[in-house]
């Protein structure tokens, strides 16, 4: 990879108190000088001015890393302004006219790896601590970046190779044509070693893979029962559109919700019914997309009507599973809120009212895994999984072969299981694989 100077902004779009301008590369001192007026100094905030020309685009703080000590490994400068997206952009563009390239997304980091700043596995979890949907998600990110993944990886290829030497060892001594008992169980020994290492890393995987989801929560049912206005009621905000007549929404609208530190997706739909209406059946038939793509649905339904054998057929037509009945408007019969512990479970509430709707959210809250059980999780993504399920089957299989001493597949087979853990931490990467992780950054990472 090119270390030529590359820079973008750091922050979010928007207007702040402060934005960011971050610049790496081999000749970014050369580049900033002429239009500051201070000397940098290694790890030195400076305030200074940062001019185009006779005039001043703003007054910053700029910090200079000196490569190697740096996030990238090279040089870097961290231009620190006023964050108004006009200052921002103009500082960038400076910068681009006096011969910096901007950021491709994820290139800061990229660099990070190339520069041996980072493991493949800790550069993705850069990534994954800035999306993190919840506390529980942060820690886990945090292990990652860490190192703690990328150690525990590390371990289990020590043992890996600590086996496979061993079981080269008794392929190059041929002449004895008995392998005695005493290396077959010292064999055995290991390779149940590194199973169960294996075992409790993708059992550790598995729980942060779930962590590294934002949990999808869509709220379905016929018109009028108060989907929207219990929308509103969770955002406390008129996001959705609410009348007394049937049919107004007519669309699936995705909102983002924090409760207790955990941020989830909610969906409002289209109320679900038979019509003639074009513009209503397509929106119906997004309500059904949402509905395939959730993790719980919440089917509402008025308390006045119940639930009737309408609702239990769009139930069974449009195969909805793992959900919860809110039943909305209780306070028409005066009936206090309240959750069933049945299945489907019962949610009472009154939208109107805001009453009960804690019940709603202490519901979602209970799909999270307790904050302390993720002290030692790891937020895993779908390639590593992979590559750890595939490096404990070969060592399974390894237990199996030893039974009739077939050696040298034994060693083919631990071979393969150490190349797989080495891809994880981005030991052999391919182009593609790179671009696919490094794309999905945002850009000033």
């Amino acid at each position: 990879m090119s270390n030529h100077a590359i820079c973008a902004i750091a922050t979010p779009h928007g207007t702040s108190a402060l934005g960011i301008v971050r610049l790496s590369g081999s000749n970014i001192q050369e580049i900033i000088s002429p239009y500051i007026d201070k000397q940098l100094q290694d790890r030195r905030a400076v305030l200074t001015s940062f001019r185009s020309g006779n005039s001043i685009i703003d007054g910053c703080i700029i910090i200079l890393y000196e490569g190697p000590r740096s996030y990238t490994g090279e040089d870097v400068v961290e231009i620190i302004s006023h964050g108004n997206n006009l200052i921002l952009n103009s500082i960038v563009n400076v910068l681009c006219d006096a011969g910096a390239t901007r950021a491709e997304p994820g290139e800061f980091t990229q660099r990070a790896y190339m520069n041996n700043k980072l493991s493949l596995a800790e550069a993705e979890a850069v990534s994954d601590l800035i999306s993190a949907s919840n506390v529980q998600a942060l820690k886990a990110a945090q292990n990652s970046l860490n190192g703690k993944f990328s150690d525990d990886i590390n371990s289990i290829i020590g043992e890996v190779i600590s086996t496979r030497a061993e079981v080269e060892s008794v392929i190059n001594f041929p002449e004895d044509d008995d392998v005695p008992e005493l290396s077959i169980s010292s064999i055995k020994k290991k390779l149940i070693s590194c199973r169960s290492s294996l075992k409790s890393l993708l059992n550790n995987s598995y729980e942060g893979k779930k962590l590294n989801h934002t949990m999808s929560y869509v709220f379905v049912g016929k018109p009028n029962s108060g989907k929207s206005s219990i929308i509103n009621c969770l955002l406390r905000e008129d996001a959705s559109i609410v009348a007394n007549s049937a049919g107004t929404t007519r669309d699936s609208i995705e909102y983002e919700l924090q409760i207790n530190n955990k941020i989830v997706k909610i969906t409002d739909t289209a109320g679900l019914r038979f019509t003639d209406d074009e513009i209503e059946k397509e929106g119906i038939a997004r309500s059904l997309k949402s509905i395939n793509k959730a993790d719980k649905i919440f089917y509402v339904v008025d308390h006045t009507k119940g639930l009737d054998d309408e609702d239990k057929k769009f139930i069974k037509t449009f195969e909805i599973e793992n959900y919860s009945i809110v039943y909305n408007k209780i306070d028409i019969k005066g009936q206090k809120p309240k959750i069933v512990d049945a299945k489907p479970s019962e949610i009472y509430i009154s939208a109107i009212n805001n009453s009960g709707l804690e019940l709603i959210k202490n519901h979602i809250d209970e799909d999270f895994i307790n904050i302390d059980s993720s002290e030692n999780l790891y937020l895993a993504r779908s390639r590593q999984v992979k590559f750890l399920e595939d490096a404990h089957n070969r060592v399974n299989s390894c237990l199996q072969l030893l039974e009739d001493e077939s050696f040298d597949i034994i060693a083919q087979e631990l071979a393969d299981g150490h190349l797989a853990l080495s891809s994880i931490l981005g030991q052999n990467p391919t182009e593609e694989l790179l671009n696919e992780i490094f794309s999905e950054f945002c850009i000033g990472k």
